[in-house]
């Protein structure tokens, strides 16, 4: 069996690297999160361009003159549909989101377990630095006693 401070320097780099894929995810996650306000910002901004354009044409509706009825209808169709467009992108991001989410928790559980593992085998090792100072220890007191007699 190798010494626990042999096994806790061949974890060390492992260790970097999952926090390095710790920090990667973590980067991720708050690209996609920035995504998601544009998205939601974009959704609410289209939200308003349908609402006001649904208001204008129930004013021109009940106007006498009627003269942009047609083009205020086609103008809120477009509205509508550039407001679902935006809808669906918002709940794409969103389940990005969640999937990348559940790659940042991974990766925070593999780190650590690793830093779990690694404070196990520091223990072990001032266990054995313990053991091994009592040794030297009690042989220094022994050798003491045998210059005493």
């Amino acid at each position: 069996m190798t010494k626990p401070k042999q096994k806790m320097q061949k974890l060390q780099p492992l260790i970097k690297i999952r926090k390095l894929q710790l920090d990667q995810e973590t980067a991720v996650l708050n690209r996609i999160q920035l995504k998601r306000e544009e998205a939601a910002e974009a959704l609410m901004q289209s939200q308003r361009t349908y609402i006001e354009g649904v208001e204008k044409l129930n004013r021109e509706r009940q106007s006498s003159e009627r003269k942009m009825l047609t083009a205020l209808e086609l103008g809120v169709d477009y509205a509508k549909a550039q407001w679902y467009q935006r809808l669906m992108t918002l709940r794409a991001v969103e389940e990005e989101e969640r999937h990348q989410r559940l790659m940042v928790a991974e990766a925070q559980k593999r780190m650590k377990m690793l830093e779990h593992l690694d404070e196990r085998y520091l223990e072990q090792h001032m266990k054995q630095m313990k053991i091994q100072e009592q040794k030297q220890l009690d042989e220094f007191a022994i050798s003491m006693n045998r210059r005493k007699e």
